[in-house]
């Protein structure tokens, strides 16, 4: 059986409003926007190679029929965490964190080595930010 041909990754996140999250993710974490659309309001944002795709919450997408994306409604049972590889774990956390991001965690080494920590986007989502041993 061949393998899976796969071009790019990426994750669909339901938002409260797409506007404010685009400015999030490219004001504070360099995403660029790919592409826009109304009706509902969709978003399309890329970095290094990955897709991030907004869509404003609670409108049934007509290729999925049932399913209603909704944002989180706190960063206590995430619906899905988006990570981040960054070289300097501490760095980006002062540089986020001085730009006004909110936190779950401060950075921490774990026992396997490297770094990480955890930010909320403005509807709760986590993004975690993390260092390679």
């Amino acid at each position: 059986m061949a393998a899976l041909e796969v071009s790019r990754v990426g994750v669909i996140l339901a938002v409260a409003d797409v506007e404010r999250s685009k400015a999030f993710y490219t004001g504070r974490l360099g995403f660029a926007v790919e592409a826009e659309f109304e009706g509902p309001a969709y978003a399309i944002l890329t970095r290094g190679g990955v897709r991030l795709s907004l869509a404003e919450q609670g409108h049934e997408a007509g290729d999925l029929p049932g399913v209603v994306p909704t944002a989180p409604t706190g960063h206590g049972s995430p619906q899905a965490l988006l990570v981040l590889e960054v070289p300097s774990v501490r760095d980006a956390y002062e540089t986020l964190k001085a730009q006004g991001v909110a936190f779950a965690s401060e950075p921490f080494s774990p026992p396997w080595g490297g770094g990480r920590c955890f930010a909320l986007d403005p509807d709760g989502f986590l993004i975690e930010l993390e260092e390679l041993a």
